[in-house]
Protein backbone atom coordinates (compact mmCIF):
# COMPACT_ATOMS: atom_id res chain seq x y z
CA UNK A 1 0.00 0.00 0.00
CA UNK A 2 2.89 2.36 0.80
CA UNK A 3 4.27 2.02 -2.73
CA UNK A 4 0.85 2.64 -4.29
CA UNK A 5 0.19 5.73 -2.16
CA UNK A 6 3.67 7.08 -2.82
CA UNK A 7 3.31 6.59 -6.58
CA UNK A 8 -0.16 8.15 -6.58
CA UNK A 9 1.02 11.17 -4.62
CA UNK A 10 3.96 11.61 -6.99
CA UNK A 11 1.62 11.60 -10.00
CA UNK A 12 -0.61 14.10 -8.25
CA UNK A 13 2.32 16.39 -7.50
CA UNK A 14 3.41 16.21 -11.14
CA UNK A 15 -0.11 17.27 -12.15
CA UNK A 16 0.10 20.09 -9.60
CA UNK A 17 3.39 21.23 -11.13
CA UNK A 18 2.00 21.21 -14.65
CA UNK A 19 -1.09 23.13 -13.54
CA UNK A 20 1.11 25.65 -11.70
CA UNK A 21 3.16 26.28 -14.84
CA UNK A 22 -0.08 26.73 -16.81
CA UNK A 23 -1.32 29.19 -14.16
CA UNK A 24 1.86 31.22 -14.42
CA UNK A 25 1.65 31.16 -18.22
CA UNK A 26 -1.95 32.31 -18.40
CA UNK A 27 -1.29 35.04 -15.84
CA UNK A 28 1.75 36.25 -17.78
CA UNK A 29 -0.17 36.16 -21.03
CA UNK A 30 -3.05 38.09 -19.48
CA UNK A 31 -0.68 40.80 -18.21
CA UNK A 32 0.97 41.12 -21.61
CA UNK A 33 -2.35 41.20 -23.46
CA UNK A 34 -3.68 43.84 -21.06
CA UNK A 35 -0.91 46.08 -22.30
CA UNK A 36 -2.47 45.76 -25.79
CA UNK A 37 -5.98 46.25 -24.33
CA UNK A 38 -6.91 42.58 -25.01
CA UNK A 39 -7.02 40.81 -21.63
CA UNK A 40 -7.99 37.17 -21.42
CA UNK A 41 -11.61 36.95 -20.32
CA UNK A 42 -12.08 34.85 -17.19
CA UNK A 43 -8.44 34.75 -16.14
CA UNK A 44 -9.35 35.34 -12.52
CA UNK A 45 -11.78 32.40 -12.56
CA UNK A 46 -9.32 30.09 -14.31
CA UNK A 47 -6.44 30.95 -11.98
CA UNK A 48 -8.68 30.59 -8.91
CA UNK A 49 -9.83 27.11 -9.93
CA UNK A 50 -6.34 26.04 -10.88
CA UNK A 51 -4.97 27.32 -7.57
CA UNK A 52 -7.35 25.02 -5.73
CA UNK A 53 -6.24 22.12 -7.92
CA UNK A 54 -2.55 22.86 -7.26
CA UNK A 55 -2.99 22.88 -3.50
CA UNK A 56 -5.21 19.80 -3.49
CA UNK A 57 -2.87 17.79 -5.72
CA UNK A 58 0.32 18.79 -3.89
CA UNK A 59 -0.90 18.15 -0.34
CA UNK A 60 -0.51 14.33 -0.15
CA UNK A 61 3.06 14.40 -1.46
CA UNK A 62 3.97 17.22 0.92
CA UNK A 63 2.64 15.13 3.81
CA UNK A 64 4.59 12.06 2.70
CA UNK A 65 7.79 14.07 2.41
CA UNK A 66 7.24 15.84 5.73
CA UNK A 67 7.37 19.22 3.98
CA UNK A 68 4.68 20.73 6.14
CA UNK A 69 5.36 22.84 9.19
CA UNK A 70 6.31 20.67 12.14
CA UNK A 71 6.99 22.09 15.58
CA UNK A 72 9.07 19.50 17.37
CA UNK A 73 10.39 21.54 20.30
CA UNK A 74 8.02 19.76 22.70
CA UNK A 75 7.99 16.37 20.98
CA UNK A 76 11.78 16.06 21.10
CA UNK A 77 11.75 16.43 24.89
CA UNK A 78 9.37 13.59 25.69
CA UNK A 79 10.37 9.90 25.92
CA UNK A 80 10.38 7.87 22.69
CA UNK A 81 7.38 5.74 23.70
CA UNK A 82 5.28 8.87 24.27
CA UNK A 83 6.57 10.35 21.02
CA UNK A 84 5.29 7.32 19.16
CA UNK A 85 1.86 7.65 20.80
CA UNK A 86 1.80 11.37 20.02
CA UNK A 87 2.67 10.78 16.35
CA UNK A 88 -0.01 8.10 15.96
CA UNK A 89 -2.57 10.32 17.71
CA UNK A 90 -1.83 13.36 15.52
CA UNK A 91 -1.99 11.29 12.35
CA UNK A 92 -5.32 9.84 13.48
CA UNK A 93 -6.59 13.39 13.94
CA UNK A 94 -5.39 14.28 10.45
CA UNK A 95 -7.13 11.19 9.09
CA UNK A 96 -10.39 12.14 10.83
CA UNK A 97 -10.18 15.74 9.64
CA UNK A 98 -9.74 14.72 6.01
CA UNK A 99 -12.36 11.97 6.27
CA UNK A 100 -14.86 14.59 7.42
CA UNK A 101 -13.72 16.87 4.60
CA UNK A 102 -14.38 14.10 2.06
CA UNK A 103 -18.03 13.86 3.07
CA UNK A 104 -18.37 17.63 3.20
CA UNK A 105 -16.85 18.14 -0.26
CA UNK A 106 -18.92 15.36 -1.82
CA UNK A 107 -22.07 16.91 -0.35
CA UNK A 108 -21.08 20.35 -1.59
CA UNK A 109 -20.24 19.03 -5.06
CA UNK A 110 -23.56 17.23 -5.30
CA UNK A 111 -25.39 20.40 -4.24
CA UNK A 112 -23.47 22.45 -6.79
CA UNK A 113 -24.32 19.86 -9.45
CA UNK A 114 -28.00 19.88 -8.53
CA UNK A 115 -28.21 23.67 -8.64
CA UNK A 116 -26.04 23.86 -11.77
CA UNK A 117 -23.85 26.53 -10.16
CA UNK A 118 -21.34 28.03 -12.59
CA UNK A 119 -18.83 30.88 -12.64
CA UNK A 120 -20.07 34.29 -13.70
CA UNK A 121 -17.83 34.99 -16.68
CA UNK A 122 -16.96 31.67 -18.28
CA UNK A 123 -19.96 29.66 -17.02
CA UNK A 124 -17.65 26.86 -15.81
CA UNK A 125 -19.31 24.51 -13.29
CA UNK A 126 -17.88 24.47 -9.77
CA UNK A 127 -18.53 20.83 -8.93
CA UNK A 128 -15.54 19.23 -10.74
CA UNK A 129 -13.12 21.28 -8.65
CA UNK A 130 -14.93 20.30 -5.45
CA UNK A 131 -14.84 16.62 -6.48
CA UNK A 132 -11.09 17.02 -7.09
CA UNK A 133 -10.77 18.33 -3.53
CA UNK A 134 -12.64 15.28 -2.24
CA UNK A 135 -10.37 12.96 -4.24
CA UNK A 136 -7.31 14.69 -2.83
CA UNK A 137 -8.69 14.20 0.68
CA UNK A 138 -9.08 10.48 -0.02
CA UNK A 139 -5.42 10.25 -0.98
CA UNK A 140 -4.48 12.29 2.09
CA UNK A 141 -6.38 9.78 4.26
CA UNK A 142 -4.39 6.97 2.63
CA UNK A 143 -1.19 8.89 3.36
CA UNK A 144 -2.23 9.22 7.00
CA UNK A 145 -2.87 5.47 7.23
CA UNK A 146 0.56 4.77 5.75
CA UNK A 147 2.18 7.18 8.20
CA UNK A 148 0.41 5.53 11.14
CA UNK A 149 1.56 2.10 9.99
CA UNK A 150 5.11 3.44 9.59
CA UNK A 151 5.15 4.84 13.10
CA UNK A 152 3.75 1.61 14.58
CA UNK A 153 6.30 -0.58 12.73
CA UNK A 154 9.27 1.53 13.82
CA UNK A 155 11.15 0.18 16.81
CA UNK A 156 11.83 2.69 19.62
Amino acid sequence: MQAFVTRLSIYMSVIAGIVLVFMAGITFLDVVLRYFKRPIVGTYEIVSFLGVVVVAMALPRASLMGSHVFVDIVVDRIPEAWRKIFRVFTRLLVFLLFAIAIFYFIGQARALMATKTVTMTLKVPFYPVVFALAASCVVQCLVSICEIMGVIRRKP
